[in-house]
């Protein structure tokens, strides 16, 4: 009986433990992700058309990270998704030697939720002391470094670094100007 108890104790402490440490962490994280995603507005902002904007999903809304809005503050059909992670410890290297089950895990939730919005998943990655990496279907194969992988579902994924794409977002940004004012005058 004395073992089962003290089994059950070694069991159970350590978890307690854990969920109180996570609890802390947690908010650190969510804070870091929130500062993460503030810092790719800034990045992408200045290259979005006129009157559109970019801005961090509000609490109601679920799904992506960051929202390209245009001017009447709708998400923008034909945009991307864009999901943010920003994590101390992330490197290229993660991707490149694996990728790692937390990318493969990222990439999945990318996706699932650009797909729920009718967009193109564009996960964008940080570390400390690193810089913004993108990820998405679409190749830059222009831009050096570019890296292309091949997942075991046979889909392929581009990255490269932001900053050397961050004006290409905003050119495709403004040719998908006129799609959408084509689009809202054939609703009309």
């Amino acid at each position: 009986m004395v073992e089962q108890v003290v089994g059950l104790v070694s069991a159970v402490v350590p978890a307690v433990v854990r969920a109180v440490q996570e609890g802390r962490v947690g908010k650190a994280s969510r804070d870091k992700g929130a500062r993460g995603e503030r810092e790719l507005v800034r990045m992408l902002r200045p290259v979005l058309p006129e009157g559109w904007t970019v801005r961090r999903a509000l609490p109601y809304e679920h799904g992506d990270d960051i929202r390209v809005v245009d001017e009447l503050g709708q998400a923008v059909p034909g945009s991307w998704s864009i999901e943010c992670k920003r994590y101390a410890d992330f490197s290229v290297g993660e991707v490149l030697r694996g990728p790692s089950r937390r990318w493969l895990d990222w990439w999945s939730q990318a996706n699932r939720q650009a797909d729920h919005a009718g967009r193109a998943p564009l996960l964008c990655t940080r570390g400390d002391r690193r810089p913004w990496w993108c990820w998405s279907r679409h190749a830059h194969p222009f831009t050096v470094p570019h890296i292309e992988l091949r997942l075991a579902d046979g889909s392929t994924v581009c990255g490269t670094l932001l900053a050397h794409v961050v004006e290409d977002i905003g050119h495709r940004m403004h040719t998908t100007v006129e799609e959408v004012h084509a689009l809202r005058e054939g609703a009309e």
